[in-house]
């Protein structure tokens, strides 16, 4: 091999390992975009292909759980016997009822809901619709699109190491502790998973 071969083959390899080490470092945010876009095209098949269910429900019933059970305890803590007791009752159906609840709630198109609005409720409808569809209004319409974008979450990013990436959304004018939180953990080299949501405190 030629002196020039030699260094066009250098020059290859090391451009080749800059873009894998690019495309390794942008592949957290790849993968919001994609899952994004499968949300946005109902393309569940695409999605859950990148969400670890039995993790995100996991996750979801212990938050739950401790934040019931730190209610009781206050409850308990500052009531009357017949108070704790009631406290401590209404704590164990509550709990009982947080299993089946998330099992029913985490389904494909809730956790879509959650990557496009942020949040796991859906959005209340501005404006009821007539039999024959919607009254057009200018002025009505443009108001809309202004609360709409007002509604927009803001997304904010976070990198714990190498195996973990955080994509945070909060409204305008929400504290920080009030944001949602998707955790993502890489799975092999590039390829990451959503498998725990945050919720704000309850």
């Amino acid at each position: 091999m030629t002196p020039s071969a030699r260094k066009f083959s250098k020059v290859v390899l090391v451009a080749a390992l800059l873009a894998l080490a690019a495309y390794w470092y942008w592949s957290p945010w790849l993968a919001i975009h994609q899952m994004r876009n499968a949300a946005k095209a109902g393309d569940a098949t695409a999605f859950n292909e990148r969400v670890d269910y039995p993790l995100l429900r996991e996750s979801l019933k212990g938050q739950l759980s401790t934040a019931i059970g730190a209610k009781a305890t206050e409850r308990s803590e500052s009531g009357s016997d017949i108070a704790k007791a009631g406290a401590a009752l209404g704590s164990l159906f509550a709990t009982a009822m947080v299993d089946s609840m998330v099992d029913a709630f985490v389904r494909p198109e809730s956790v879509m809901r959650i990557m496009q609005e942020g949040k796991l409720m859906p959005r209340r409808e501005s404006r009821a619709k007539q039999p024959d569809g919607p009254v057009s209004d200018p002025e009505g319409d443009a108001e809309g699109s202004q609360s709409s974008t007002r509604r927009e979450p803001i997304w904010t990013t976070e990198r714990h190491g190498v195996d973990t990436f955080i994509l945070y959304a909060r409204r305008a004018g929400q504290a920080e502790d009030r944001r949602t939180g998707l955790v993502f953990q890489r799975r092999g080299f590039a390829s990451w998973v959503l498998t725990e949501v945050r919720l704000p405190a309850l």
